[in-house]
């Protein structure tokens, strides 16, 4: 199974401005603008880093304005995971 997430240059720019601090930026550092095509393995990798930023009770995506654009289509993908 494929997954698929589309970013825009803002998405991209907002996820290499956290850089490494998070899980959930640094799984996502090597992508690009458009849409891009993630493997069900590594899709599974991203979604324990997501996972990983709420251990003890944290708000997923540390630094991402909840209400943005991307931290909806994380949430999407995220969820699309099965």
């Amino acid at each position: 199974m494929v997954y698929k997430i589309e970013l825009t240059q803002e998405d991209v720019d907002a996820i290499a401005f956290v850089g490494h601090r998070y899980g959930w930026s640094k799984a996502l550092g090597g992508l690009d603008v458009g849409v891009n095509e993630i493997a069900e393995l590594e899709a599974w990798e991203i979604a324990h880093e997501f996972a990983g930023d709420t251990d003890g009770g944290h708000q997923a995506f540390p630094m991402l304005d909840t209400r943005s654009a991307l931290a909806q289509k994380l949430i999407d993908f995220w969820q699309s995971i099965v």
